[in-house]
């Protein structure tokens, strides 16, 4: 009983260490490191390729909705801190590690070890050998071969054989030992890059999540507020997140992005107050230098200094290190007027706003809310000097550029905002501040979208005299206004007297034409004309009806500014063009959507400077793992291992047979030449 049980107890350990030894031999072979490096090397790419750390909004915006659920499900957005990736890389620490421990050792030793015992017949198998006959005696040989050698650059070693009464000597000699140096460098490299990928990563924020009860937020809380589940311990290994500071403020947290829905806070043992912040700009915009001048207190002995971090010039204090990101003007005063674009109403109000706030106002029976979402103080596009045809063909290159002379212009400082609903309903506006020359005159951009998916869909209305919205607001006014239509009608009729038309004839005419303007815009007058006028004659009435309402735009306008005590525009060239833009572009804002406009008319601008916080202990072992990667593939592209083995044996001539023979681990056409090179120098050596 006892034999049986001893028996099946041998039997398990054995399969036991059956099983471990066939783990050890699986995880360290070539093939499972080569699978792992290359599920790495992919996923590296997609990295590379995709911006990481962006807003889900953003990757919807970009990709779409389907695969950036796509991408979500499969961490794409953060790759390098997911669990899989982490895996990965301790599974080819794992395997490469395995490698250098089997192999280091019987490497060193191939270094070091000169293999003297091979037999004379095993170097007559070997691809490159030879074998000639010498008349010098055994010493004469031997000395000759050993100088050789060493000219040549080879290491050699020699012993002899007298056990048949005769000296046999055998030479072994090698060059090039280091280039096993390369595999070991190489494989060593690796593991000090994952190493330091691994203690660069997330693991010790996850691990706090997972095992010491930190929960990540999911709303915007004031830091005070901030509960100490959602704080990091002040050990925390690495982290890697963004500091915001408007000018003249301090912090001294850090706020990382847990996921795509969370974030947590990360003291710094450091206070940062942003002094001021310096931008320049190039003529088309784009900012040419941006710097933080910051002031640097330490919590613990109270010492300040200042530095100034601009881009590719970090702040490095305390292990942790401040790069220049970006930057924002989000915390400026924007002094904007909102104008009703709803009925009969010209009253504008003047409201103060900031980026993050929001405004109710009351149109009609519905209650809406703008929230703040954005402000530029600058914008800068390109626009085409060649898109000289309509207004819109100028406008579509000035928002998508494809000519190959381009200008610049600046739209101004911009104002991005969100009208919502009382059902929930949001569509995103843009409001630039200054206008721009489009077909000769100025306009003002403004642009919506109903979501992120959407590309923005632009309108411009024409600036008047005072370059401003007041002239085209009365207009737009005038004619919703059924009352004003008709005085516009009227007028309109007492000024162009026709034969044959009563004045009251063409005043219900001229009020028609208007009051489907009104409601439907050019496109409805187009249907109108579809539905009454033969085809031959359409084209000459759309022409006629649109010199009308350009006429009797001129008058309402003159008619609405007389109302307001205002003086009289003159028709010169530049309000006829106004009048003319005007017509499409109220024609266009049937499509608006929005019962209000928002004109930016200033600014109090105040800077914010974006910094990236970075706690990095891993980066200088990815810095040595990389020069290790460097030196180890030079030493295996450069330095050539190759071995010679010469055997010296007394012949029954009373001569010395000498064979020759050598090997390399790549049989190239160097090595070719040099076979050829060294056969050829030692029969020369060794013949006379």
């Amino acid at each position: 009983m006892n034999s049986a049980r001893l028996s099946e107890s041998k039997r398990a350990t054995s399969d036991h260490g059956s099983f471990a030894a066939r783990l050890w031999d699986f995880v360290g072979s070539m093939r499972f490191a080569v699978s792992i490096l290359t599920i790495v090397a992919i996923a590296s790419a997609i990295g590379t390729i995709i911006k990481q750390n962006e807003s889900k909004l953003n990757y919807v915006d970009k990709f779409g909705e389907f695969w950036a659920g796509v991408f979500a499900a499969l961490g794409m957005h953060d790759v390098y801190n997911q669990a899989w990736f982490l895996v990965m890389l301790v599974f080819l620490l794992a395997s490469t590690s395995i490698c250098l421990i089997r192999n280091t050792p019987k490497m060193l030793h191939d270094m070091r070890a000169y293999k003297l015992h091979n037999r004379t017949n095993s170097l007559r198998h070997m691809p490159e050998h030879a074998q000639w006959h010498s008349p010098l005696n055994t010493h004469e040989l031997t000395t000759r071969v050993a100088q050789l050698f060493e000219r040549m650059g080879y290491q050699a070693r020699a012993s002899q054989d007298s056990g048949d009464g005769q000296t046999h000597v055998y030479f072994a000699a090698k060059r090039g030992r280091y280039n096993r140096l390369g595999y070991i460098l190489t494989h060593l490299a690796i593991v000090v890059i994952c190493l330091g990928g691994l203690l660069d990563s997330e693991l010790s924020i996850r691990a706090q999540v997972l095992f010491m009860g930190k929960k990540p937020l999911t709303n915007m809380v004031a830091y005070p507020q901030v509960p100490a589940s959602g704080l990091l311990s002040n050990s925390t290994l690495s982290y890697r997140g963004a500091v915001r500071i408007s000018e003249g403020r301090s912090v001294d947290f850090v706020e990382l992005t847990y996921d795509q829905n969370s974030y947590l806070l990360q003291d710094l043992p450091f206070w940062v107050r942003l002094d001021k912040f310096n931008v320049e700009y190039y003529s088309t915009g784009m900012p040419k230098l941006f710097a933080s001048d910051v002031t640097i207190k330490d919590k613990t002995t109270g010492e300040e200094f200042s530095q100034t971090i601009s881009v590719n010039h970090p702040l490095r204090y305390k292990g942790v290190a401040l790069y220049q990101a970006n930057f924002d003007a989000n915390d400026s005063i924007m002094h904007l007027k909102v104008h009703p674009l709803f009925g009969a109403q010209t009253v504008s109000k003047n409201i103060d706003a900031q980026v993050g706030g929001q405004s109710e106002f009351p149109f009609g029976t519905k209650k809406y809310k703008l929230e703040w979402r954005g402000f530029k103080p600058i914008n800068v596009f390109p626009t085409n000097e060649n898109a000289k045809g309509s207004t819109t063909e100028a406008f579509t290159h000035a928002m998508n550029p494809k000519g190959e002379t381009k200008q610049f212009q600046n739209f101004g400082a911009s104002v991005t905002y969100v009208l919502r609903d009382d059902a929930g309903n949001a569509v995103e506006y843009v409001q630039y501040a200054s206008p721009v020359i489009l077909d000769d005159a100025p306009v003002f951009i403004t642009a919506r979208r109903d979501s992120l998916e959407q590309d923005y869909q632009y309108f411009r209305i024409p600036a008047d005299a005072d370059v401003g919205l007041a002239d085209f607001m009365r207009l737009r006014a005038a004619l919703a206004d059924e009352g004003a239509r008709m005085k516009i009608a009227q007028r309109y009729a007492q000024s162009h007297p026709t034969a044959g038309v009563s004045a009251q004839q063409m005043t219900q005419g001229i009020e028609r034409t208007l009051t489907t303007f009104a409601t439907g815009g050019l496109q409805g007058l187009g249907q109108q004309i579809e539905s009454t006028v033969p085809e031959a004659e359409r084209d000459k009435i759309a022409t006629s009806l649109v010199r009308v309402l350009e006429e009797t735009l001129w008058d309402g306008l003159q008619m609405v500014r007389a109302q307001e005590n205002l003086p009289a525009r003159t028709l010169d060239e530049q309000h006829q063009k106004f009048i003319r833009m005007s017509l499409y572009s109220l024609s266009e804002f049937q499509r608006f959507g929005s019962p209000v406009l928002v004109e930016l008319s200033g600014m109090d601008i105040k800077q914010a400077s974006g910094l990236q916080a970075t706690r990095s202990p891993g980066q200088w072992w990815v810095y040595l793992g990389s020069v290790m990667l460097v030196l180890g593939t030079l030493a295996m592209a450069f330095i050539r291992e190759r071995r010679i083995w010469l055997h010296i044996t007394p012949n029954e001539a009373g001569e010395n047979t000498v064979t020759m023979a050598m090997s390399s681990t790549r049989r190239t056409f160097d090595y070719q030449q040099h076979w050829a090179q060294m056969k050829q120098a030692m029969q020369t050596e060794t013949s006379s």
